[in-house]
């Protein structure tokens, strides 16, 4: 297929690229140009504000998509432009997340709102914009979803080149060779999925017509106590003590492993139905991401650990 994809040279964009390209699809990677990662597999790049939605459907026109993959739109306006370049018989697939539920909210308002696990059922938030001004997922599935998309739901992305660097919590503190790391309660549930495993959900959705939202996210979600063991026993950093302390005196880049009142466990059995999709090796893709991320630290990582010292001394 000819398939344009907004938003392909970071992270989830550059694993749908990969996963495509490998596929043998066309592909039109439209973007700013603020992001020419090394090693990006060779595809045709328009460099475009994809806000601008004439200069987008300029961009596409001549390409005459016949999927649309739009990975970073965000909010209304970005949505909105995006579906005025392209017509109605191209196939749409965009990305979302489990940030849409009540229970996101709840985790930002120390609220319990819901039962677990959530499904594309569960209540969606009221509050909108919780993340700020730039970013509601709402608004941009209200625009997609009439127009007979797939709306991909996903957990927390994790896996190779992730710039919200979610192992960092444990990794800064292995590089730097420390041997207590202070956590809390560590009862959080905070539903994951590998970022390869989201490009293959996005292969699986261009083989049909799939309208409506599907959550993606692993089957089984370890409390975060339980996840930084797992994360240090991906590094092979033994001898390493998780120390419990009171949550409220946890380090802010620590907090998610104190008490969350309320859980973002969700459950993702309509996409392995449906769509036919599972994640490849959870266990696996764990290790590999955290070995990547060993191998290429953030260049503002902090070395500072004195909240830690002032809680274990």
């Amino acid at each position: 297929m000819r398939i344009a994809i907004l938003g392909g040279t970071r992270f989830i964009g550059r694993a749908v690229v990969e996963r495509l390209t490998a596929e043998g699809h066309t592909l039109l990677v439209v973007h700013r140009g603020d992001h020419e990662p090394d090693g990006l597999v060779p595809v045709e790049h328009a460099h475009v504000d994809r806000h601008d939605g004439t200069a987008l459907a300029a961009a596409l026109k001549p390409f005459d998509p016949e999927a649309l993959i739009d990975i970073s739109g965000m909010n209304a306006a970005a949505a909105d432009a995006a579906l005025g370049a392209v017509g109605e018989s191209v196939k749409l697939i965009a990305m979302s997340s489990c940030d849409v539920y009540r229970a996101y909210d709840g985790v930002h308002s120390d609220r319990t709102t819901d039962a677990l696990p959530l499904t594309e059922e569960s209540p969606l938030r009221e509050r909108r914009f919780v993340d700020g001004p730039k970013y509601e997922n709402l608004e941009m599935e209200e625009r997609y979803l009439p127009r007979g998309a797939t709306i991909l739901r996903l957990g927390a992305v994790y896996g190779e080149h992730d710039y919200q660097r979610r192992f960092e919590f444990v990794l800064r503190r292995v590089r730097a060779g420390r041997k207590r790391i202070p956590v809390g309660s560590g009862q959080f549930l905070f539903s994951r999925v590998y970022v390869g495993d989201v490009a293959a959900a996005v292969s699986l959705a261009l083989g049909g017509e799939f309208p409506g939202a599907f959550n993606l996210a692993e089957p089984s979600t370890a409390p975060y106590r339980l996840f930084a063991e797992q994360i240090l026993a991906a590094a092979d950093a033994d001898g390493v003590e998780l120390v419990k302390v009171r949550d409220d005196l946890l380090p802010e880049d620590l907090d998610l492993t104190g008490t969350v009142d309320q859980h973002l466990m969700v459950d993702s059995s309509k996409a392995r139905t449906v769509l036919g999709w599972a994640p490849v090796d959870p266990a696996g893709t764990l290790r590999t991401s955290v070995r990547w991320h060993l191998a290429n630290p953030p260049a503002d990582a902090s070395d500072d650990f004195s909240a830690d010292d002032a809680l274990l001394d």
